[in-house]
Parts: structure tokens; sequence; C-alpha cells
């Protein structure tokens, strides 16, 4: 079942901002709704709007993998996300960590033993519904 929801609008006053709080890359569903000053009766309803959540991408500089339950994984977190891959290098260039999954996250571990502290690079790819591509490179360090 669709969730709609009413936006109304004065025909003298302009558009009036709105903004919603959804959480995935799951259209949000809005009908616009007109009303005249004078009367206060309907003047124009308009077809459903299929609206999306911006793309968006953050990444933590640090993660401590000791097993406290804080901060114990690396990965990303965002908002309209369809595709997403993730790759960690160590400094030689080699891959220690991928994954196509936002929920899998590097526990820092490679080949079933912890890594080394320091730092890491990553490479982040992600797809959004409507909003384009990010492409993002950086740093991360394991710290103990």
């Amino acid at each position: 079942m669709k969730t709609i929801i009413p936006i109304l609008l004065t025909l003298l006053s302009g558009l009036h901002s709105f903004t919603t709080l959804a959480q995935d890359a799951t259209p949000i569903i809005y009908r616009i709704v007109a009303v005249s000053d004078a009367d206060s009766t309907v003047q124009s309803i308009s077809n459903d709007i299929n609206l999306y959540l911006p793309l968006k991408i953050y990444l933590p500089t640090a993660f401590s993998p000791n097993g406290d339950g804080l901060n114990d994984t690396f990965g990303a977190v965002g908002e309209g996300i369809d595709n997403y891959k993730l790759t960690v290098y160590n400094r030689w260039g080699e891959i220690l960590f991928s994954s196509q999954q936002l929920a899998h996250k590097w526990d820092g571990l490679y080949k079933g033993a912890p890594v080394p502290f320091g730092t890491y690079t990553y490479e982040v790819q992600a797809r959004g519904s409507e909003f384009g591509k990010i492409y993002k490179t950086g740093n991360v360090t394991v710290l103990n």
C-alpha cells in the first residue's frame, strides 16, 4: 500500500518547503493540493510525485577493532544509496577487504588475523536512485 503525503499550498503565497526523514532509497510519494486563499476550495491536485533522498555517504577516519563494542568496524553510512562498493588497501595496494553491501563492514581482519595498527587507504563508489554517483578515496586509521 502506498503512503501518500498531501501538502497543502495556497495559490497566492507560493510554495512552502517541506522535508522528511526517510532513511532508504525508497521514494517518498507526495501529492500537492492547491487551495484558494479566498474560499478554501480545492483548485488543483497534482499527480503523485516520487522524491528520492539525495545521495550522501559518510566514512569515519578511524576505528578500533578491539572487541569493546565501540567503533569496532569500518564502513560507510549514508542516505539514498542504491549501489555501493567499498575496498580497503594496505600500503602496497593489496586488497584487504571488499564489500558491496552497506551493512557489511570491515572488522580489521585480513585472512583471519588482525591487521597491524596504522593507516590504510580506502576507495568507495556509490550510486543513488536519482542523484548521481560518488567516488571517494581516503585513509582510515586502525587504532589500538
